[in-house]
């Protein structure tokens, strides 16, 4: 049998091959994102003016399709191979789509790629052609296996999240051959703000900066020489004193500085308020973080370092507002625009070259000048003589150099650069460089990071490596720009204020705490115990330690120690059991627990049980009505939630009761079940009560005399 073999087709047929090629179309050509067009086929995708960061200089972004194997420098110079043609493009239009439909930062961005680039090594390691639409099972977990090299648990999890999110994504537009379903199985990182134990102490001690790294600045500050030492120790001292985000402070406005009044609670004593006006990030609105009164002449003072420091700038900045497109000059230096030319000897002094002789000083403005490119009437040589620039030139090399933003600050229409507080002249805090005044720039995160930590793993020191400033056990200080942040959060919430004041000062939603919040269950222990010293505690599981006389079986301390073993947090307080003695007898009965501790005036805690209240007292309407219907059991649902209803009224009455101050550590009477303790002491009465009734029993009842002695004879 001989014949030619036809390929069936229909219009109503579409195969998923030609689905991915209709969506590469439609990104390549008709999406206007991170990209110009005409750059869709290069390699390196420059994306640096699709994403902007407060505070931060990151034009340089990249996007680089390359395979996991590429290495890509510090400078961005990528070299390796790029993806495997069959997948470049898809890779290029994903990043591209989502981009435009669901934008998010360059960090998750570049996860979305990594995904990408994953699942094409894991196609290359299991020699399948690697197309999208040829996705399966095998390969995902493949990937999900190869992300495991070489990072973290939580990186891991991120990356098998964005894995996912591919597959997700090519599922819901029919891309793929054979459609699966698929779940990456990476297990969660266990939250580490929740852990105990000597490893989580440490994890957490590291986020919080040392005694030695405050006095380490505090030395800096005070003796500070250089513009960039004294800049970013003025930096440190406001952060030190307000939980203030790094970019948030380098662009605090000039005004920033607020005075009002208030009364002292105790006593109504009007005093002076010293407060930072700071436009947050994470798009919460303008407020006043107030400083503590013992910080209020160190911020003062720094604020005044800044504005003093950068006032130069700041006019250079003003010139520019009201003569764009022209290039500064000093005033005596103006009639060198008539001739066009502007003498060496002139931007000599303008650059503020320290030299040790003027023809050393004119040699190395003029090597600053053939190597910026700018005209001039010299040689091509630095021996060939040099004695004047072309203005035009000049001013085209160094309005280049002005920021991109410029003239308002971060793009931000209420706020110039010549109304910023931190503003720098060009080169302004190199200790290489010198200051080049013709054009300004940002004080930048990066610029603050490697100040407080170095980089270019060491080469670059960092304050603490310059000043010779060491831990406690001689190893080098490490701090971040937000550790400031979690100190302050830290102390705060270890001091008793709420978490709601807490976010309301940090500039965040309450919600997020949890991730500052560094105070470990021990802290939280010796707080109820300093409570119980102080006598700002109510309740029956305190009562005991109140009472005085001179024959005390044991110590007050000790007794209170017994009752309390632990410091757990839950929803419904703090759980002071001692797991020590025996486990927990009331598992999932907090509410009802007689070692249930909470701090009155806790806005968390109260919103908790709010919330719980409305849940159970719609449960009690159900287990009512099912009593009603005779359901077998149903009575025992209608106590148990009468039960914690009268529990949680109880504790919000607590909370609204002025006479109560608040953080006064509460333990409800009349609880469900005895602490180890009082189990004890219950017993021990049991005991006696039993040997005492059996007395009065046999005395009392006839009947059981006789048959006693009836016994007895047998």
């Amino acid at each position: 049998m001989s014949g030619n073999v036809v390929k069936l087709a229909s219009s109503q047929i579409v195969h998923s091959g030609d689905r991915v090629r209709n969506f590469i179309e439609l990104a390549q050509s008709q999406i206007e994102t991170l990209i110009p067009h005409h750059v869709w086929a290069q390699l390196v995708w420059p994306v640096g003016e699709s994403f902007s960061t407060k505070g931060q200089n990151r034009d340089n972004r990249i996007l680089a399709y390359v395979n996991r194997d590429a290495t890509i420098s510090s400078r961005q110079e990528v070299n390796g191979e790029p993806l495997h043609p069959a997948i470049i493009d898809f890779a290029k239009a994903y990043c591209r789509y989502l981009h435009a439909a669901s934008p998010v930062t360059f960090e998750n961005t570049r996860k979305r790629l990594d995904a990408v680039q994953l699942i094409e090594a894991a196609f290359r390691q299991l020699g399948i052609h690697p197309a999208i639409e040829n996705l399966n099972v095998v390969v995902l977990n493949k990937a999900v296996e190869i992300a495991r090299e070489g990072v973290g648990p939580g990186r891991h999890y991120q990356f098998a999240i964005y894995i996912q999110q591919v597959h997700r994504f090519c599922m819901d537009r029919q891309f793929l051959n054979a459609p699966l379903q698929w779940k990456h199985g990476v297990r969660k990182p266990k939250d580490r703000t929740e852990e105990i134990g000597l490893a989580a102490k440490e994890w957490r001690e590291k986020k919080l900066p040392s005694p030695e790294a405050f006095h380490g600045l505090a030395h800096v500050y005070r003796n500070a020489e250089t513009v960039r030492d004294k800049l970013f120790s003025a930096v440190c001292a406001i952060c030190i004193a307000i939980p203030i985000r790094a970019h948030e402070v380098l662009q605090l406005r000039l005004d920033c500085e607020v005075m009002g009044r208030t009364k002292v609670p105790e006593s109504d004593e009007e005093i002076e308020t010293y407060g930072i006006r700071v436009w947050p990030g994470k798009d919460s609105p303008p407020q006043v973080k107030w400083v503590p009164t013992q910080l209020v002449d160190l911020v003062r003072e720094a604020i005044q370092r800044l504005r003093d420091k950068c006032e130069d700038a700041r006019t250079t900045c003003r010139w520019y507002e009201e003569n764009a497109g022209k290039l500064w000059l000093p005033a005596a230096l103006e009639p060198a625009r008539a001739s066009g030319q502007l003498p060496l000897t002139d931007l000599q002094e303008i650059l503020k070259h320290e030299d040790s002789g003027d023809k050393t000083g004119i040699h190395v403005t003029a090597h600053w000048v053939r190597q910026i490119g700018i005209e001039h009437d010299g040689g091509r040589t630095k021996y060939q003589a040099m004695k004047n620039v072309t203005l035009a030139s000049l001013a085209k090399a160094m309005l280049s150099r002005m920021p991109r933003d410029f003239p308002y600050y971060n793009g931000e229409k209420g706020q110039l650069y010549s109304n910023t507080l931190i503003v720098l002249a060009g080169n302004g805090l190199s200790a290489i460089q010198k200051t080049v005044p013709f054009y300004v720039e940002k004080a930048t995160v990066q610029a603050f990071e490697q100040w407080l930590s170095g980089h270019d793993n060491g080469v670059k020191r960092s304050v603490f490596q310059r000043w010779n400033q060491k831990e406690r056990d001689g190893s080098d200080i490490e701090i971040t720009t937000h550790a400031f942040r979690h100190w302050l959060n830290t102390v705060a919430q270890f001091r008793g204020m709420s978490d709601l004041d807490i976010a309301k000062w940090s500039g965040r939603e309450a919600s997020q705490n949890k991730a500052y919040n560094h105070v470990s269950p021990e802290e939280t222990l010796s707080q109820i115990r300093q409570a119980i010293d102080d006598g700002n505690v109510s309740g029956p599981m305190f009562e005991a330690a109140k009472v005085q006389g001179v024959n005390l079986p044991i110590d007050r301390r000790e007794f209170i120690d017994a009752q309390i073993g632990s410091a757990l947090v839950s929803d419904f307080g703090i759980c002071v059991h001692d797991y020590s003695l025996l486990p927990c007898q009331s598992f999932g009965d907090c509410l009802g627990c007689s070692e249930n501790v909470f701090v009155k005036g806790d806005h968390v805690h109260r919103a908790k049980i709010e919330k719980r209240l409305v849940i159970t007292e719609k449960q009690l309407d159900q287990a009512l009505s099912a009593m009603g219907g005779k359901y077998y059991g149903a009575d025992r649902w209608v106590e148990t939630h009468q039960r914690s209803i009268e529990r949680m009224r109880e504790m919000l009455a607590i909370h609204d009761n002025s006479s109560i101050p608040d953080g006064t550590m509460i333990n409800l009477a009349e609880a469900s079940r005895d602490t180890a303790v009082a189990m004890a002491i219950r017993d021990r009465e049991q005991v006696d009560d039993d040997v005492f009734d059996a007395d009065i029993d046999a005395n009392e009842d006839d009947d059981l005399s006789e048959i006693m002695a009836m016994m007895d004879e047998d």
